[in-house]
């Protein structure tokens, strides 16, 4: 039987699989992405821009912070 940490852990691996599924399905990956970051015009690495990302590591975790913050 399983105890309040396992169940509490499936939720969390549950939670964590939509969530990674939702940010799939609403990321660009067909074209390559900016060099420069378009909030900020730092350089985004290669690999963030081969994954079609606009934005730097620092302005995406602001955004995502932002949207956490506001949602309603």
């Amino acid at each position: 039987m399983a105890d309040e940490i396992d169940i509490a852990n499936d939720l969390i691996d549950n939670e964590v699989s939509r969530a990674l599924s939702r940010l799939r399905t609403h990321t660009p990956n067909t074209s390559k992405g900016s060099k420069y970051c378009v909030e900020c015009d730092d350089a985004i690495p290669l690999g963030r821009q081969k994954l079609g990302f606009n934005l730097c590591i620092s302005c995406a975790e602001d955004t995502e912070r932002k949207k956490t913050l506001f949602a309603e």
